[in-house]
């Protein structure tokens, strides 16, 4: 559930650009992900999956003028994401790191803080055992089992009313309910730590707004860390103060990780939720499928939640991770220090794997092969607990409200960022 963000995660540019291998030529600028599907329909990403196209790792420029090479097939991603000729960690390199512009490079949380997806190799596989625990099968259940309670609650709390908002009356009470089991925030705080964690992830680096936005997200995290000395109940946040307290982590790890933990439990769910409702209030064959259509059952459904996971992944493109030596990755030779990516919804768009690749199919054999929960390594630890929520609520919904539909024209609907594609808002009608 915890995706992977990038930095800048609000403010990328997608497009290609830089000088082509061998013989001077400039490629065509590619996109780096395609555009978010909804803004104008499918149509319009469908026209622009039949671009020209480029080699696997495309240059790309990110948010602030980073200067990247960003992996677009499945496999060539899926390689940079376990190569171990990279790193996550830019503390591993004595050296510049290519690609970034003159003027120090804006920082933002997820570039800077220590935490998983800052880390590699021993560091990582250490802050990744103190958490661990909360995300097993059985964790995974357990808290499952009382978020579908809340979820039941917040759905509940709908009815009677004409129009509803599915960002700020599901999605975002969602993601405060799951930050609060995971890191034990109390219900009053909740609000707050979700308004903090959206708006520390959405402000543009360097500015005095993203400055102010991280102050009070700091103060969140402190909240958090006082509520973990306070509690009698084992969460994650208890395991990473005692950790602390243990000396096994400083200080920079527990913030970094529980900031990792709350931004990206916050960003995944209030970006994935809204998308997939409007999936399916765009297409019926989507809302039929998440009501156990064409005959398939419950395995049916979840599989076409998986459609919507593939095609609405909660983050476009992956953090930085830097080649350790010279190396040639896909074909292309990249100097010590260079900055790849991986583009996420790219790759699974990718026609070889996915035989018209925007269409939700439940039948899919391969739906849960894609890399909306990363690979390898990094690979989310609150998959399995963000599968289940995103599942629940939209086929809660759409049970709650089978007459559910779009309010405004789509047209009206504003999405912002580019890595990480998020609706303002999604009015509905509850009654057709």
């Amino acid at each position: 559930m915890t995706g992977t963000p990038s930095p800048g995660q609000g403010q990328g540019q997608g497009q290609g650009q830089g000088q082509g291998q061998g013989q001077g030529q400039v490629p065509t600028p590619v996109p780096l992900a395609c555009p978010a599907l909804h803004e104008r329909g499918f149509a319009a990403a469908a026209q622009r999956l039949t671009a020209p196209r480029g080699p696997a790792l495309r240059p790309v420029t990110l948010g602030g003028g980073l200067r990247a090479w960003a992996a677009t097939d499945p496999a060539v991603a899926r390689g940079v994401l376990t190569d171990p000729r990279l790193t996550n960690d830019i503390g591993e390199l004595d050296g510049p790191v290519q690609g970034f512009p003159d003027r120090r490079y804006p920082e933002d949380f997820f570039a800077h803080a220590p935490q998983l997806l800052s880390a590699s190799g021993e560091r990582h596989r250490g802050l990744r055992r103190i958490v661990a625990p909360y995300f097993t099968a059985a964790a995974t259940e357990r808290t499952g089992a009382r978020l579908r309670d809340a979820m039941a609650g917040i759905i509940g709390s709908l009815a009677g009313r004409d129009r509803i908002d599915l960002v700020t009356d599901l999605a975002l009470p969602l993601a405060g309910a799951t930050a609060g089991e995971i890191l034990g925030i109390v219900p009053e705080r909740r609000d707050a730590a979700v308004t903090a964690a959206l708006a520390a992830g959405g402000a543009v680096p360097g500015t005095e707004e993203a400055r102010s936005a991280h102050r009070v997200f700091a103060q969140t995290v402190l909240h958090i860390i006082g509520a973990a000395r306070r509690s009698p109940a084992p969460t994650a946040a208890t395991a990473l103060l005692h950790a602390r307290q243990s000396g096994r982590i400083g200080n920079a790890e527990l913030t970094g990780m529980l900031g990792m933990l709350l931004i990206g439990t916050v960003d995944s769910l209030s970006t994935v939720v809204p998308a997939g409702a409007l999936m399916a209030l765009r297409h019926p064959e989507v809302r039929h499928g998440l009501g156990d259509g064409h005959g398939g059952g419950p395995a049916y459904s979840t599989a076409v939640t998986e459609e919507i996971l593939r095609l609405n992944p909660p983050f476009q493109h992956t953090g930085w991770r830097f080649t350790r030596d010279d190396c040639v990755l896909a074909g292309v030779p990249l100097p010590r220090g260079a900055v790849v990516v991986t583009s996420v919804l790219a790759a699974n768009l990718d026609p070889t794997t996915w035989p018209d690749p925007l269409r939700a199919d439940g039948r899919r054999r391969t739906a849960a092969g894609h890399l909306s929960f990363g690979h390898g390594p990094h690979y989310c630890l609150g998959a399995a607990l963000g599968r289940r929520l995103v599942h629940e609520a939209l086929t809660g919904l759409f049970r709650r409200f089978p007459r559910l539909s779009l309010a405004v024209p789509l047209g009206e609907l504003t999405w912002h960022g580019t890595c990480l594609r998020r609706l303002d808002r999604l009015p509905a009608d509850t009654h057709a």
